[in-house]
């Protein structure tokens, strides 16, 4: 629908349970950013954001006013928009840095305002940062790379296609992944039914060291160099893939961690986000496309970084092969008829198995990504490229995995409940022990 020389666009499956999850002390939005090696031109970088969003519709759509009777969310879509998401920030030093990080990342985007995503330009020694801040409703984390790749390529000069159809209409995951027979149904029904049974026992947690009450998020950070990232790939068991060796080094940490601290172990359940996007615009198109499922890794298989890479391995093969990534769509089929002042409330709920349901920790892996172009004059190239997920306790580690010209960038996004910085910084450093020993 178009009025006014604004379109109307309806909130898909995943849009809706995405903007649901979030509340104040934990907005569900998603974080991305790149450092340069030198300075950024902040106003530059405001034309850049702006070309950015005349390029995708959902970057400059804000959320249609609702009541609690309304069965369905609209985005409202204007031709063009003046809005101004950008600001930049003088940082002196790395806890600067970290302290604009957290700020950005502790709240989400207003989405009643033309721009469900913030950015900051923070600028700092040694090399200035590019910060995003995605509202999780309106784009999942591909969704965050694809709108950076854009404002990147502006800045850069270098042109910035996009594929021949409607943005707004691809978005239509039951299309894409929706059960479609009732094979698909009888299988997804059994997954979910072993998931439930499996369910009957709350998973591990993840020991929390010198938490505190404090909404938000902190980050930290680890690179792992070419010749570092060769190395721990190498360790891969035969049909494993990357991701599946992260998440078994994920399930080791954990593991190892609640030893060093006198907690309990026990199954671990790592939520993992699945692109659902067809394979021709596999990373093209602002919206959520990413279905989580979970990946269990027993406490037998918890031993040492092979053992549970390859445990983790038999659980995404077991996944892909029942299409079990498409279970969360045919599972929102009913709650999505409900009231709105009725189901922006179920995710608190937790209905069904209460925290039984919400897993131990969340693994989100973007993959090998091409080298971005260089910004050119004072800007230079992009050295680093950091990305993580959203969280909430009981699950407040949440680690993002980006690799870049053979490089890793791993990124320990945390609920202050879980973690102070040290205690953070700690269980990075036992995650790069365990996945380069």
């Amino acid at each position: 629908m178009t009025t006014m020389g604004t379109r109307e666009a309806r909130l898909d499956t995943l849009d809706e349970l995405y903007l649901h999850f979030g509340t104040e002390a934990e907005p569900w939005s998603v974080h991305l950013e790149i450092r340069v090696a030198g300075s950024l031109d902040a106003n530059r970088v405001k034309a850049a954001v702006r070309a950015a969003m005349r390029t995708h519709p959902l970057a400059r759509a804000r959320l249609a006013p609702w009541r609690p009777t309304d069965v369905h969310y609209h985005w409202l879509v204007p031709e063009d928009t003046d809005a101004d998401p950008v600001t930049a920030v003088e940082c002196a030093d790395d806890a600067a840095v970290a302290a604009a990080r957290s700020a950005l990342q502790s709240h989400a985007p207003d989405l009643s305002t033309d721009a469900p995503f913030e950015v900051v330009v923070a600028h700092a020694p040694g090399g200035d940062y590019l910060m995003l801040n995605l509202h999780h409703g309106a784009g999942d984390g591909l969704s965050a790379f694809r709108l950076m790749n854009s404002i990147i390529r502006v800045y850069a000069g270098e042109p910035d296609p996009v594929p021949e159809l409607d943005p707004l209409v691809a978005r239509k995951v039951r299309s894409l992944i929706g059960a479609k027979s009732l094979l698909d149904r009888i299988t997804r029904a059994k997954s979910l039914a072993e998931h439930l049974l499996t369910s009957v026992k709350e998973p591990a947690r993840v020991a929390p060291v010198n938490g505190t009450d404090a909404g938000g998020y902190s980050f930290s950070l680890l690179h792992l160099d070419p010749a570092t990232s060769k190395a721990v790939m190498a360790k891969r068991p035969e049909g494993a893939t990357v991701n599946d060796l992260l998440l078994g080094g994920l399930a080791v940490t954990i593991n190892r961690w609640n030893r060093e601290h006198g907690h309990p172990n026990g199954r671990i359940a790592l939520m993992m986000p699945v692109n659902l996007r067809p394979a021709e615009w596999q990373y093209e198109v602002l919206g959520n496309f990413a279905s989580y499922v979970t990946v269990q890794i027993d406490e037998n298989a918890q031993t040492d970084l092979v053992t549970a890479a390859r445990a983790a391995a038999e659980g995404t093969a077991k996944i892909k092969s029942s299409r079990t990534q498409g279970l969360i769509v045919d599972l929102l089929e009913l709650p999505n008829a409900l009231p709105a002042g009725l189901k922006r409330h179920l995710p608190a709920k937790k209905p069904v198995v209460g925290e039984r349901i919400v897993d131990t920790a969340v693994l989100s892996n973007l993959g090998r990504m091409p080298a971005a172009p260089s910004l050119g004059g004072d800007a230079g190239s992009v050295t680093e490229l950091w990305f993580s997920p959203p969280g909430h306790m009981p699950l407040g580690t949440c680690v993002g995995a980006v690799s870049v010209a053979g490089s890793m960038f791993l990124t320990v996004r945390y609920r202050h409940a879980q973690f102070d910085s040290a205690a953070a910084a700690a269980f990075t450093d036992l995650y790069k022990r365990v996945l380069t020993e």
